[in-house]
């Protein structure tokens, strides 16, 4: 088995960096081959663009999709993203480590999707969903916020954080994986953590614990309910008796 971990940070020495050190450690302790890429050690260049190509199908205008096939046809994609791609493809599992920055992922993961999740080989329209060039694989995501559970739940102050998910997930559905429900850490980087208070080196150690856990009892977790191919019409929207598992897919465009 093998497990690939993909982290967002800019600092090695942060909870994050702790956390998907426990990653590394407890699927290695189980006997499983584990990959690592630090997208901020690796200086990722998060940017999509023209410069990443020495191979153009059109040389005058940057087409990102057509680009990213052309290059994929002729096996000429850029070394960092086909990399990335065999990570993807040779692992039975992905964890993904990252900080909630202004309700979102970093912007250097978000470009790591950007620029791997690769049109023409990772996707293409009659490779997505349930056909996806992942399906079988399982993605989990770790989280830390700086606010409070209180103020990230769904009546507070900042608003649902498992909503403000939906957005980073998906494209993991898109691809194909079956998506753990996300284990999130709240609290994080707050005044207790920053000052080295005893309160706050406590709840890490908790959180740490926890974390481990999660991982050790991975097979149980439940999985986030996506619908299915079959719940969408040749015009590809919701039928009417399909089931609704998120706001964001709905049958009535009012509807909470």
């Amino acid at each position: 088995m093998h497990a690939h971990i993909v982290i967002a940070h800019p600092e090695p020495a942060s909870f994050n960096g702790h956390l998907a050190g426990i990653s590394q450690q407890v699927f290695g302790d189980a006997g499983w081959q584990t990959t690592l890429s630090d997208l901020y050690a690796m200086e990722f260049d998060p940017s999509e663009g023209s410069h990443h190509y020495n191979s153009r199908k059109d040389p005058a205008v940057f087409h990102t999709q057509n680009e990213q096939r052309h290059n994929a046809d002729n096996e000429t994609l850029p070394q960092e993203v086909a990399l990335e791609i065999q990570h993807l493809l040779g692992c039975n599992l992905l964890v993904v480590h990252f900080p909630l920055w202004w309700f979102g992922m970093p912007a250097i993961l978000k470009g790591w999707m950007d620029r791997v999740f690769v049109y023409g080989r990772m996707y293409r329209s009659g490779m997505r969903y349930d056909s996806g060039i992942c399906s079988g694989k399982k993605v989990i995501v770790c989280v830390t916020t700086g606010a409070d559970r209180e103020s990230c739940a769904y009546n507070g102050r900042e608003g649902d954080t498992q909503l403000h998910l939906w957005p980073v997930l998906f494209p993991f559905r898109y691809l194909g994986f079956d998506v753990y429900q996300p284990e999130i850490f709240h609290g994080v980087g707050g005044a207790a953590f920053i000052e080295g208070s005893e309160g706050g080196l406590s709840t890490l150690e908790a959180y740490s614990g926890r974390w481990k856990e999660t991982l050790e009892t991975l097979s149980s977790r439940p999985l986030i309910r996506y619908n299915r191919d079959e719940d969408f019409d040749e015009t590809k929207k919701l039928v009417s008796d399909a089931p609704v598992y998120s706001p964001f897919v709905r049958h009535k465009p009012d509807a909470i």
